[in-house]
């Protein structure tokens, strides 16, 4: 394998392993000392911003990571403006959805009665919007120098654990658990600033507003992908937030992160390998499918199976281990969401890998959106029957139609793609 993506796949699992070992500390810890119903309102206001993270990231962050990788101005010098023009476009665009988002955020708590009473809580948990905006991993991605994602998000992780663990003691501490948990990425996104101005690959110029909806036009398939795909990701805490007490919601907003961390270890080299896989799309002009990005998916796939039968043999233990005996009474969530981590996976590897890279983000929009649309309507009409393990099984169930719906005319199952 080429030496740079290799550094880039170092680098971006020894942040996922940071990501990973922290909230193992973090997480028990915030359960315990926040109590379960506290820990369900921190875990909900976070799942309500964001879906405002979504509005500033969805379709920019791969839509640029794409463009830089095209580009490749560390490489070609030519490229420099263009490159530029690129990353000083989207940030502006970022920074344009992220004032529109504090507007809509404070019109909600100001209308819904039980958002005004938590307006501290949703306020604080908004950073994670702002450093969003701020901290450009699509950036670092693009330009395959992720060593510095490595660098910037460590170091703001480890700041903001430091202080949840000096800093909160009990339920009264909520807010500052929300801050702290919070502002991590606003904090890299500060300490990453002088490198990013300083980049010599980078021509800077002022931003113009035909770029900035250029931007919106071309990015717009990858964020209808982004928007269903992500959100998905973030909308059972909400939905079991709206039917089920706070106390419930923290439990199974444990459980979940908990499997959702195991399938983020495969996130990594997801990200480091997508550019070469642009690169190899765009040498080859999308008539076959690159050879070893066959073999590539095929070990990730296995690996994942692995991972979710591990998950299922030890899941009482492990939340008797992480969390307490009341969490680990719910052990059966756990062994249903083990099922649904191969297939989440796999769809972020086809997605990004057989789609995006190949330049089909329309095609992609269209699988992801009715696959999407199907997953939030089932899970949503089972919670109301207040059947949480037949939601869940609805919820993998649907994850495994959007595998089928992107394997679908993809390449992987043939040679050629239509």
């Amino acid at each position: 394998m080429p030496s740079t993506l290799l550094r880039n796949a170092y680098a971006l699992y020894a942040l996922q392993l940071a990501n990973y070992i922290i909230p193992l500390l973090t997480l028990p810890f915030l359960v315990r000392s926040l109590g379960a119903e506290a820990f369900g309102w921190l875990a909900w206001s976070a799942a309500v911003n964001f879906y405002f993270v979504l509005l500033v990231d969805a379709g920019m962050n791969t839509h640029a990571a794409k463009e830089l990788a095209k580009l490749d101005p560390q490489n070609k010098a030519e490229n420099r403006h263009a490159a530029g023009a690129v990353v000083v476009h989207v940030t502006a665009l970022k920074w344009l959805l992220l004032f529109a988002s504090a507007l809509v955020m404070l019109t909600c708590t100001a209308l819904i009665t039980s958002w005004h009473a938590q307006w501290p809580l949703f306020a604080w948990c908004f950073m994670t919007v702002v450093g969003s905006a701020v901290f450009p991993t699509w950036l670092f991605q693009g330009l395959q120098i992720m060593h510095n994602t490595l660098f910037f998000g460590l170091a703001g992780r480890v700041l903001a654990t430091c202080g949840i663990f000096l800093l909160v003691d009990g339920p009264q501490d909520l807010l500052w658990a929300a801050a702290l948990q919070s502002s991590a990425t606003f904090l890299s996104g500060l300490m990453a600033l002088p490198t990013i101005l300083a980049l010599p690959c980078l021509a800077w110029s002022r931003p113009h507003w035909a770029g900035i909806c250029d931007v919106a036009r071309k990015s717009r398939h990858l964020a209808i992908t982004d928007y269903t795909l992500t959100a998905l990701a973030n909308s059972t805490v909400f939905l079991m937030g709206m039917v089920f007490s706070k106390e419930v919601v923290g439990m199974y907003a444990a459980i979940e992160k908990t499997i959702r961390a195991a399938a983020s270890m495969f996130s990594p080299l997801i990200q480091a390998a997508q550019p070469r896989w642009v690169q190899a799309w765009h040498r080859q002009g999308q008539i076959f499918q690159p050879q070893r990005l066959h073999s590539w998916t095929v070990v990730f796939l296995l690996l994942a199976l692995v991972g979710a039968v591990t998950a299922h043999a030890f899941a009482e233990w492990g939340l008797a281990l992480l969390f307490n005996e009341a969490t680990a009474s719910h052990a059966d969530w756990a062994k249903i969401l083990s099922f649904w981590l191969p297939f989440n996976v796999a769809n972020a590897m086809l997605s990004a890998w057989w789609w995006v890279a190949s330049g089909r983000e329309k095609q992609l929009a269209k699988r992801v959106l009715p696959g999407a649309v199907l997953q939030a309507t089932v899970f949503a009409w089972a919670l109301h029957t207040t059947h949480t393990e037949l939601a869940l099984w609805a919820w993998v169930t649907c994850e495994a139609f959007m595998t089928l719906l992107l394997t679908h005319r993809s390449g992987l199952v043939s040679k050629h793609h239509g």
